[in-house]
C-alpha cells in the first residue's frame, strides 16, 4: 500500500460520483475482494456526499425543513467518516505491526487520520481545478484559483510523501502505531448534556 494507491482509489470514488450525477447517492459496490481497498472507498464516498452537502446548506433558499435535514445528513456522515478511520486505523495497525512494540515514539497524527486528509484534498483538487477552468467567472477568481490549485498539489505532494514515510516507519518498528479516537461526546444521547438533561 502506498499514497499513490490511495489517491487513485479515491479519485476513482470522486469520478464514479460525479458520474452519476445525484446528490447523496449510496456508495456503489466496489468491485475488489479486498477489505482495506474496500473500506477506504467506502470511506471516501462518506467524503464526498459530505462536501457536496456542504455546498447545499449553503443555498440561500433552503427552507427551514430543507437546512434541517441537510444538517442531520451532514452530521451522520460525520459520524461515518469518523467511524470509519478509526476501522481504517484498526486494520493497518493490525496489517503494519501484528506485533505490539514497546517504544515511546510517537506522531501527532495517526494514520487513518493522515489517510483521511489525502481523501479530502483529492476533493479540494478536483474541485479547485473546475473553478481554475471556468469560462464564467471573472479573470481575478480564475486566477485566484489557479493559485490556490498550484499550492494545493504542493500540499497533495508532500502529505503523500510524509504518509509513504510514515508508512515505512511503522512496518520497520521505528514508530508505534497509536490511533487517536475521537469521542464525539456531542453525537451520543448519553453524554450530550443537551440531549440527556431534557425534561
Amino acid at each position: 500500500m502506498t499514497a499513490n494507491f490511495l489517491v487513485k482509489l479515491f479519485t476513482e470514488a470522486i469520478r464514479d460520483y460525479h458520474e452519476l450525477n445525484l446528490l447523496d447517492p449510496p456508495c456503489p459496490k466496489f468491485q475488489t475482494d479486498d477489505h482495506l481497498s474496500n473500506l477506504f472507498y467506502q470511506k471516501a464516498w462518506v467524503d464526498i456526499i459530505q462536501w457536496h452537502l456542504e455546498d447545499e446548506i449553503r443555498r440561500e433558499d433552503l427552507t427551514s425543513e430543507d437546512f434541517i435535514s441537510i444538517k442531520r445528513k451532514i452530521d451522520i456522515l460525520n459520524q461515518t467518516r469518523t467511524e470509519k478511520v478509526e476501522k481504517i486505523d484498526f486494520f493497518l495497525s493490525e496489517l503494519l505491526q501484528p506485533e505490539k512494540l514497546n517504544i515511546n515514539v510517537f506522531r501527532t497524527e495517526s494514520l487513518g487520520w493522515a489517510i483521511d486528509r489525502l481523501s479530502i484534498l483529492q476533493l479540494k483538487l478536483f474541485h479547485m481545478e473546475i473553478e481554475a477552468k471556468r469560462t464564467d467567472s471573472t479573470d481575478l477568481l480564475v486566477q485566484k484559483a489557479d493559485l490556490g490549485l498550484k499550492k494545493l498539489r504542493n500540499q497533495n505532494f508532500n502529505l503523500i510523501k510524509g504518509i509513504d514515510q510514515l508508512i515505512a516507519e511503522l512496518k520497520a518498528g521505528e514508530v508505534k502505531y497509536h490511533y487517536f479516537e475521537q469521542h464525539k461526546l456531542y453525537n451520543d444521547p448519553n453524554t450530550n448534556p443537551a440531549l440527556y438533561s431534557v425534561d
